[in-house]
């Protein structure tokens, strides 16, 4: 339901408790009636990236589940706003009446279970806090328990930075939906606008590209070769770069795109800056003998250390064997 929802989420784990953990828990807590109070015996994990997936998780759970509202909690809302510690929401659930009353949950249909939603960061602090070896429990000297809240705290601020900052990325986004090229023309370089731009390019040329990862070393690429916005990547597109650019290969990846481009346009400028590749297919080699000296081209290939990953290469098409190294 998550994945049909589009909800993003790390890790979904799930255990059953073995018959001695259940009678353990029970002395311990001292359960008077066992039946009703043990509702995790069988518990389910979800891990999310930020807060706002843990209100969409629990949407969700509220709509497939029957939520013992008395036994479920939120520790967030538990500490209050003066106390800092490990943050988790639990439900404790039942199958709904209708799932409950399907043959192969009928026998299922009483029993409780347990769904724990946290975030990556909670996920982490829970995980130090309740492994006995690191001795985070209650009790510590003051100077140290003041510490410890003081980092716990940290966490918790951090938690709400990433969300905050995924809300912000989101914004930019639907911002730059409805802008041409001209419009963002001054916008900084980035991983929204190169994408928006490339997209607009394939639409334009009929270029087809099939991957927009990117890292930072195509950024730093971009800046060493003075491009800083959309409309300086713009300017050095030009229709000869790009017919030069095209093959009969089926698609490549945005980052091949933007490195070929900008070494059709200077490519004495393009290796004149970092780089973090050294393999260079037939196709690629081809596209690039449409506009610069064989020699020329194999003296810089040799200078920079870049090999080719063909035997024999020259005007046709050639199937390739591409490594990590292979920028294109």
């Amino acid at each position: 339901m998550l994945t049909a929802r589009k909800i993003e989420f790390l890790s979904i784990d799930g255990r059953t408790k073995t018959l001695q953990g259940a009678l353990e828990k029970i002395e311990r807590k001292q359960y008077r009636n066992p039946t009703d109070q043990l509702t995790d015996i069988s518990g389910i994990r979800i891990v999310t990236f930020l807060e706002s997936q843990v209100e969409n998780v629990a949407k969700v759970i509220r709509e497939l589940f029957e939520v013992d509202e008395r036994n479920s909690l939120d520790r967030s809302k538990i500490l209050g706003s003066d106390k800092i510690g490990y943050r988790s929401t639990h439900f404790v659930c039942s199958l709904s009446s209708d799932r409950a009353r399907l043959p192969e949950y009928e026998s299922l249909g009483n029993l409780k279970f347990e769904i724990q939603v946290r975030t990556v960061l909670q996920h982490g602090w829970a995980e130090l806090a309740h492994d006995r070896s690191f001795k985070f429990g209650p009790g510590l000297p003051t100077h140290i328990q003041r510490k410890l809240n003081l980092y716990s705290g940290m966490l918790e601020v951090v938690d709400e930075g990433f969300d905050a900052i995924a809300r912000d990325i989101d914004a930019y986004s639907a911002s730059l939906s409805g802008k041409t090229l001209d419009q963002i023309s001054n916008e900084e370089i980035s991983r929204l606008t190169l994408e928006k731009y490339l997209i607009s390019m394939t639409k334009k040329y009929k270029v087809a590209i099939s991957d927009y990862d990117f890292t930072d070393e195509i950024f730093d690429e971009l800046k060493a070769f003075g491009i800083r916005t959309s409309g300086d990547l713009e300017k050095i597109t030009d229709d000869e770069s790009v017919i030069a650019y095209k093959s009969r290969r089926e698609s490549d990846t945005a980052m091949g795109f933007v490195r070929q481009i900008m070494m059709l346009k200077d490519i004495d400028r393009y290796f004149s800056g970092p780089f973090e590749w050294s393999g260079l297919d037939a196709v690629s080699y081809d596209r690039l003998l449409k506009k610069y000296d064989r020699k020329k081209l194999d003296r810089l290939l040799s200078i920079h250390g870049i090999e080719m990953l063909d035997e024999d290469y020259g005007d046709e098409f050639l199937e390739s064997s591409f490594d990590d190294n292979t920028p294109f």
